[in-house]
C-alpha cells in the first residue's frame, strides 16, 4: 500500500511539473524566413550596359570579350549617385560662395601662382587666358592639385550612365571617351582615379575635354594632368580659348537696380544676348558705363540679404563652358580677383621694402 501510495505521489507530482514547467522540447515560435537575396545579374549582362558594348564593339572596335570581362569588375558607387543628384552648385550663392572664395583659398593661389609664374606669363601670352583665370580654376577644381577625387573613374561614370537615367546621355558619351581615352594612353581603366563625376586630374577634366583640349605644355612628350602643373596650366588656358575667351575682355559687372520691380527672365544662364537698351527693359543698368554694343546676360544671385545683379560678358560664358553653373563661373571669377589683389599687394610691399632697403645702403 505504501508503495503504491508512493507512486502515485510521484505520478501527481510528475503531472503537476509537466502541467507547470515549461517544456525544453516546446517548439520556438517560428520566424518569418529571411527573403532571398536578389542575384545581381553581372553589369556586362545588365541591358544597357550590354547594349553599349555592342555600340562600342560596333562604332569604336573593341575587343568584346575584353570588354565583359571589365565591366564585371565595375562596380555600382550609391555615394555618387547621392553626390549628383545634390551638387555643390545647387547651394544658395551666398553658401556656395564660400566654399570657394576664402582667405584660405586665395592665400594658396597665390603661393600657386608664384610658383608657377613663368608658365602661366607663358599660357596667358600663347592663348590671351589671365593667369588668374588659370589659377581660381585649378584652386575651385582641386585646390591646386590637393584633391583629385578619391572615386575609380569608370566606376563613377558607369553609374551615372547605367543608373541615373536623367544624365544617361552625356555620361555613356563621357564612358565612351574614358575608354578611347585609356586605350590611346595604353592604361588600365581600373587603375585611373577621379571626381564622383568622373573628372580627371587637377583641372577636372571630364573625359571628353581631355581628349580634346588637354596640351603637352610642358613639351615632354606626353600629356599628365594629375602630375605635371605645366600640362594643366596650358590645358586649361587652351580649353578657354576654344571655347572663345576674348583677350583683354571683361568677365561681369555689377548691375543697378532702376525699380524694385524685375521684368521675368529665364533662369537658366544664357550666352550673352541682351543690348544695352533690352536690358533697361529689366529695369537694370551696368554700375559704369560700357560701349553700348554690348551684348550681355543677366546673373541673379541670392545673397543673406536678398537678390543681387550682375551682368555677365562672353568670358562669363565661356566659364560656364568649363562648368556649366553661373554660381561656378562667378565664384571662378571673385576667385580671380582676390588673388590677383592679394598677389599685387604682395609684390607692392616686396617692392617697398626692397627700395627702403636700398635707401638705407
Amino acid at each position: 500500500m505504501n508503495n503504491n501510495f508512493q507512486k502515485t505521489k510521484l505520478s501527481l507530482i510528475t503531472l503537476l511539473l509537466l502541467l507547470f514547467t515549461p517544456s525544453i522540447l516546446a517548439v520556438a515560435p517560428q520566424k518569418t524566413p529571411p527573403k532571398p537575396k536578389k542575384i545581381q545579374q553581372p553589369l556586362s549582362q545588365q541591358p544597357e550596359a550590354k547594349k553599349f558594348i555592342q555600340e562600342m564593339v560596333r562604332k569604336d572596335h573593341f575587343n568584346r570579350a575584353k570588354l565583359i570581362r571589365l565591366f564585371n569588375k565595375v562596380k555600382m558607387n550609391h555615394e555618387v549617385l547621392k553626390k549628383v543628384k545634390h551638387p555643390y552648385e545647387a547651394l544658395p550663392w551666398f553658401k556656395y560662395q564660400q566654399r570657394f572664395v576664402n582667405t584660405k583659398r586665395i592665400q594658396d593661389g597665390v603661393i600657386f601662382w608664384n610658383k608657377y609664374a613663368k608658365a602661366l606669363a607663358r599660357a596667358e601670352k600663347q592663348y590671351g587666358v589671365p593667369a588668374s583665370i588659370i589659377v581660381a580654376i585649378i584652386g575651385i577644381e582641386s585646390d591646386y592639385g590637393k584633391q583629385t577625387g578619391k572615386f575609380r573613374v569608370i566606376d563613377a561614370l558607369s553609374t551615372i550612365a547605367f543608373k541615373y537615367s536623367k544624365r544617361a546621355h552625356y555620361f555613356r558619351s563621357e564612358l565612351e571617351n574614358f575608354l578611347l581615352l585609356c586605350r590611346e594612353a595604353h592604361t588600365d581603366p581600373l587603375t585611373v582615379y577621379g571626381s564622383y563625376a568622373g573628372a580627371i586630374g587637377q583641372p577636372q577634366f571630364m573625359p571628353s575635354s581631355f581628349r580634346n583640349y588637354a596640351v603637352d605644355f610642358s613639351n615632354n612628350g606626353q600629356i599628365d594632368l594629375s602630375n605635371d602643373v605645366v600640362d594643366v596650366i596650358g590645358s586649361i588656358a587652351n580649353y578657354f580659348k576654344k571655347h572663345g575667351w576674348k583677350k583683354g575682355r571683361g568677365i561681369a559687372l555689377k548691375a543697378k537696380v532702376k525699380k524694385p520691380y524685375l521684368k521675368h527672365f529665364p533662369r537658366q544662364y544664357q550666352q550673352p544676348h541682351l543690348t544695352l537698351s533690352q536690358l533697361a527693359e529689366y529695369n537694370l543698368q551696368p554700375s559704369h558705363p560700357i560701349p553700348s554694343d554690348t551684348s550681355v546676360s543677366i546673373v541673379q544671385l541670392q545673397s543673406q540679404k536678398g537678390k543681387i545683379y550682375w551682368l555677365g560678358l562672353q568670358n562669363l560664358y565661356v566659364i560656364t563652358r568649363y562648368n556649366a553653373s553661373v554660381h561656378y563661373a562667378m565664384a571662378a571669377y571673385k576667385l580671380s580677383r582676390e588673388i590677383e589683389k592679394a598677389r599685387n599687394l604682395q609684390i607692392k610691399k616686396h617692392q617697398e621694402k626692397q627700395k627702403a632697403l636700398q635707401q638705407k645702403l
